[in-house]
């Protein structure tokens, strides 16, 4: 990038704000339209019904009116490894409207490829008004999808670092990195509203060789857990799709049946209720299973809206049910499976370490460090966005 004068400082601010503001309410208004369509798939369980008839019309948009922004995640990376042509500014609207309907659906998927693609969509508009050089277009990428992440998840430290770390980056984006992530968590919490789950421990841990060990152990099956999911998004993507529509309407059919029979209702969407439960209580083992199981039919048909949420609700369970087995107290143990497995997913560990820190308070970040560590060497050092 080029020194920055006066004149290069000023527009580099402008742009900043700009982002930071725009993306912070976009992501605060998401939150709350995610809470609205939450709300009514549950008082109304036959909404469960239309979920194949959304997965339909979610290969329809993309296939059609939106085809430019059916790249999402991957043509995103791409674009901030090798800029070009700037990012459809459809990706947004288009990545917001399709993850609520799948909501809308029950089905199982998150929030996170919704603030990546819009954030870096609508920070990549600036290239459009602005002169910039690929490198600076690059780090406003950057910045957007660290604006994105921290509107939508409430933790600016980690989501800076996430932005660089799931793009194998290391670079001086960073520091506006950090700049867009606080002032977009900002303006969604104080101008919009936005709130986030409060996961603080309520006793801080302790560290000691048992409760070192506990983390290692807990970041193996972590690990093991992440690359179950790794292999089976891989073999899914691996697979030639002639019938896009035909494969998510079985995929939704498959769903919505497992659900109605089994009465899994719990399963279905972001699951943070199960998730505060397993910080306080131990859950089942099969729970984390069922999740990922079921997580994985939604995300490998196409439903839209990513699985970091899902994979955080997997983990807290895992660590939540092997708590009885482990040194460590069951709130810290559901806290690094939380982390751990999307760290090995995602090949980010060093961004879940710091959002350990950030949702449960800095006394885990030893444990967090280690665990999802662990985790990520265990589940090949390579993640979903590598594949992307």
């Amino acid at each position: 990038m080029d020194p920055l004068s006066p004149k290069s400082l000023l527009r580099w601010t402008a742009l900043l704000f700009a982002v930071s503001l725009v993306v912070g309410t976009l992501g605060a208004g998401f939150l709350h339209a995610l809470d609205a369509v939450t709300q009514v798939f549950k008082s109304t369980p036959w909404m469960l019904v239309s979920l194949p008839f959304i997965g339909l019309l979610t290969v329809w948009l993309y296939q059609g009116p939106l085809q430019g922004s059916a790249g999402g995640v991957k043509t995103l990376i791409a674009q901030i490894r090798q800029p070009s042509a700037p990012l459809p500014a459809t990706m947004g609207p288009a990545i917001i409207g399709t993850t609520l309907l799948s909501h809308l659906g029950g089905a199982s998927v998150g929030r996170e490829g919704t603030a990546l693609q819009m954030g870096g969509a609508i920070a990549d508009q600036g290239s459009r008004w602005f002169d910039l050089t690929e490198s600076e277009r690059r780090s406003l990428i950057l910045c957007g999808v660290s604006a994105g992440f921290a509107a939508v998840f409430g933790t600016p430290i980690a989501a800076a670092i996430f932005a660089l770390e799931f793009v194998r980056r290391r670079s001086w984006a960073i520091v506006p990195c950090l700049a867009a992530a606080f002032l977009a968590d900002l303006a969604g919490r104080k101008l919009c509203f936005a709130t986030h789950a409060d996961y603080r421990l309520p006793v801080p841990a302790t560290y000691d060789l048992n409760g070192l060990g506990s983390a290692v152990a807990l970041g193996l099956a972590c690990g093991l857990i992440a690359r179950l999911y790794l292999w089976l998004s891989q073999h899914e993507a691996a697979r030639k799709n002639d019938q896009p529509y035909a494969r998510i309407f079985f995929a939704g059919v498959t769903f919505s049946l497992m659900v109605y029979f089994y009465q899994l209702q719990d399963f279905t969407g972001l699951g943070l209720r199960v998730i505060d439960s397993a910080l306080v209580e131990p859950s089942a083992p099969k729970i984390f299973l069922i999740k990922l199981l079921l997580t994985g039919l939604c995300v490998c048909a196409g439903y839209r809206g990513g699985e970091v949420t899902p994979l955080f609700f997997v983990g807290a369970t895992l660590g939540s049910a092997a708590a009885a087995y482990l040194s460590l107290p069951l709130g810290v143990c559901a806290a690094l499976g939380f982390v751990a497995v999307f760290a090995g997913a995602g090949a980010v560990p060093l961004a879940c370490a710091v959002m350990a820190c950030e949702l449960f308070g800095w006394s885990v970040g030893g444990y967090a460090l280690v665990a999802c560590t662990i985790s990520w060497l265990v589940a090949g050092r390579k993640g979903v966005y590598d594949e992307a």
